[in-house]
């Protein structure tokens, strides 16, 4: 008879923490965040123009949520930042390349989503996808093209002097 009420004890406590995450499930499931396109490449870009191209964010969730975008990466800027998206809605984001050094730039936007309000309750319950952003700045040929016409010149100047000389 003992060995039956510590069972059903045990069962108890096992059953408490069970029940627990059993609430949570539904919380964690209707939470759900996508983007298009997967990849941004910006191919090759001039130092002196931004470019911009347009992240589309998508809740796929059931609920609202409250979406953050976090930048990895020299030259990258996004807006905004963060905003609240309603279930099965999409958002558009700018994304943009300002100015950086020559040569191949990687990177990339974390998008996380939660509850949105104050329903999260602390629990740390979300979602999220990471799009990899990659770029190549050219280097800037207006110095190339000066130092080639000063060369250019320096020849036929010293074409020119040498010409002289054999005539006189």
């Amino acid at each position: 008879m003992e060995r039956f009420f510590s069972l059903q004890r045990a069962s108890r406590r096992g059953i408490i923490p069970l029940l627990l995450l059993f609430l949570l499930i539904p919380q964690a499931s209707g939470i759900g965040v996508g983007a298009s396109p997967d990849r941004i490449d910006f191919d090759v870009v001039s130092p002196e123009e931004g470019v911009v191209r347009e992240l589309y964010v998508i809740n796929t969730g059931d609920a609202a949520e409250r979406v953050m975008l976090t930048v990895d990466g020299i030259g990258i800027t996004v807006d905004p930042l963060e905003f609240d998206l309603a279930a099965k809605e999409n958002k558009v984001v700018a994304v943009a390349v300002d100015h950086a050094e020559a040569g191949e730039h990687e990177g990339s936007i974390l998008i996380t989503a939660r509850p949105a309000g104050d329903g999260a309750g602390g629990l740390g319950l979300g979602a999220g996808v990471r799009v990899p952003v990659s770029f190549v700045v050219e280097d800037s040929n207006l110095w190339k093209i000066v130092v080639v016409a000063g060369l250019l010149l320096l020849v036929a100047a010293a074409a020119v002097i040498r010409r002289r000389r054999t005539r006189v």
